[in-house]
């Protein structure tokens, strides 16, 4: 038998998987409470926030090795997965005797993203591409990054950027 063989290719592969496995479990840690943040700044109930941002790490997971910004991609998909939700909503009886519980976001930490979101009733009132646009700018991006996401003009984002806080400014006076 030739001392190449499958077995050591197949150790590798292994060992690859758990490489990618360990990479992925980290990126999950830290970015999901960040990721539920996000869709919460754009409307999202804590509950709901926590699902699509489960679903869009689900998603993120199945494309791995060929993601370059797991960051930017994840909130992408979790952008659409809500927008397309909140579309789904306006068609749907809204039951208000359900509960606000998820096993992906312990009450404690929803609480504390809500803690930590003072300002979510302050932005209820904006557009939903301002709350976009904040959301983005929220999490680190610039309007230059932030525009082809969007499908804006980077000019465009900087000015519904100024229009949105510009509400929250005068809605605190």
């Amino acid at each position: 038998m030739s001392t190449w063989s499958a077995e050591p290719s197949t150790a590798w592969s292994e060992s690859s998987v758990a490489a990618r496995d360990t990479e992925f479990s980290l990126f999950y840690e830290d970015e999901f409470a960040r990721l539920v943040a996000f869709l919460i700044v754009q409307g999202a109930a804590p509950c709901l926030a926590a699902d699509v941002a489960q679903e869009a790490m689900i998603a993120v997971y199945r494309e791995w090795d060929v993601v370059e910004w797991p960051k930017t991609w994840v909130r992408r998909v979790a952008q659409r997965q809500w927008w397309r939700m909140r579309e789904r909503a306006t068609q749907e009886i809204p039951y208000d005797d359900l509960p606000e519980a998820s096993g992906l976001l312990p009450p404690a930490e929803a609480e504390a993203i809500l803690t930590h979101h003072e300002f979510l009733t302050e932005i209820a009132a904006l557009s939903p591409q301002q709350r976009a646009v904040l959301a983005w700018t929220y999490d680190g991006y610039r309007p230059t990054e932030i525009a082809p996401l969007l499908n804006m003009n980077p000019a465009t984002v900087r000015t519904t950027l100024r229009d949105a806080r510009a509400a929250i400014q005068s809605r605190r006076t």
